[in-house]
């Protein structure tokens, strides 16, 4: 079974700096959404819709989907 874009980006990409970057998006952002693009994954962080989206930069119709909530708790827990 392949892993999903969140696992591959959790797994490979999401380093020290991009979590922190990202967690401290998620914690001081009201509204709004933001687009980050890193070497293999983009992430859209959509406060006002409440998820967070992990799309392949290498296969447009691959993209994970979850929670900003559950986001936020993958984050923190990828060591």
């Amino acid at each position: 079974m392949s892993q999903t874009p969140i696992d591959e980006f959790l797994a490979g990409e999401a380093n020290d700096y991009i979590r922190a970057q990202l967690l401290t998006i998620i914690e001081q952002r009201q509204a709004g959404r933001q687009y980050l693009t890193y070497n293999t994954f983009n992430v859209l962080l959509d406060v006002d819709a409440g998820t967070a989206i992990v799309e392949d930069e290498l296969d447009v119709d691959r993209q994970s989907v979850v929670s900003l909530s559950h986001f936020e708790t993958l984050l923190r827990s990828a060591d």
